[in-house]
């Protein structure tokens, strides 16, 4: 029996956005998303790390990836999720709530000026300028549009190998940068997600929709045709992820024997976004002491296991 032919990427990308709307999971399906955000980017900037050590850094199990494998990368992983949490600007409250979660567990700013301070005066005023040109509104909801304003921005803000670069610090200070350290592909990556949904593209900011050439040589109407292809890709393993979320959140406990003021359903579903959390991380989720935090854990685990 013949395979039923793929859908179209375009009514991949459409599924995705109207699913994500109303689904039970799309609280955990969004902080996954990020994450494979962050490796999608990491892997357009030169610093490839997979979902697994990204999880254990932000689960506060290690410190950043690759920070002491005496790489010469181009930026710090910790800067990089700094720019990529702060174009994540979804006013939606579900999304909102989300990403606070996430912040909580990892206080992106703070990780980047420890492993990254340097990164964040290089990219800081490229990343600012970005965003004020991108994420603004396009004259037409089409990738078409969306492509023509990314190299155009590109063009403006991408720096010439031969040359170096002076930025200015916040305490007025003027550094000249090695300009070797200057691809801005992976910053637009990061907007990309904003871009879409400022252009009408879609409904909503997705994380996942990250992907760009690592170097932007084609002409729009090129662009536009890979970042469809790209997208629904991106989009037809989307769907697949939230399926599966979805099956896992219908078969979570649903009685659990606590009163409505127990904070058990909650961490389930923490735990299902982010598995193996810690007590610590726990009880600074959730604003309630250590020893109570290692006791709700033990239930919640006791309850149900979830893997990443």
């Amino acid at each position: 029996m013949a395979r039923p032919a793929p859908a179209p990427p375009l009514l991949l990308i459409g599924r995705l956005d109207g699913r994500l709307l109303g689904s039970p999971a799309r609280d955990i399906w969004l902080a996954r998303a990020r994450v494979k955000a962050a490796a999608t980017v990491a892997g357009i900037a030169g610093v490839p790390v997979d979902t697994a050590a990204l999880l254990d850094w932000i689960c506060s199990r290690t410190p950043p990836p690759r920070h002491s494998e005496g790489l010469n990368d181009p930026l710090s992983i910790a800067a990089l999720m700094h720019f990529l949490l702060l174009a994540d600007d979804s006013s939606d409250p579900v999304a909102r709530a989300s990403l606070n979660v996430l912040r909580t567990l990892l206080d992106d700013r703070a990780q980047a000026e420890m492993w990254g301070g340097d990164d964040l005066v290089r990219f800081g005023q490229t990343f600012r300028e970005a965003r004020k040109r991108l994420c603004v509104p396009y004259p037409s909801p089409t990738l078409l549009s969306v492509a023509e304003r990314l190299l155009a921005v590109h063009k403006e803000l991408e720096i010439s190998p031969k040359e170096g670069r002076s930025v200015t610090t916040i305490d007025g200070r003027t550094l000249h940068v090695d300009p070797r350290s200057f691809g801005t592909v992976w910053l637009l990556a990061c907007m990309l997600p904003s871009a879409l949904a400022a252009a009408g593209f879609t409904l909503q900011h997705i994380p996942s929709f990250v992907w760009l050439p690592k170097f932007l040589s084609s002409g729009p109407a090129e662009l536009a045709e890979e970042l469809e292809a790209a997208l629904g890709r991106t989009a037809a393993l989307g769907l697949t992820e939230l399926d599966r979320l979805e099956r896992i959140v219908a078969t979570l406990p649903s009685d659990l024997g606590v009163t409505r003021r127990s904070k058990l359903p909650t961490l389930m579903r923490l735990e299902a976004s982010y598995p193996g959390l810690r007590v610590p991380a726990i009880a600074r989720l959730l604003g309630i002491s250590p020893q109570g935090a290692a006791k709700l854990a033990a239930q919640a685990r006791s309850a149900v296991t979830v893997r990443y």
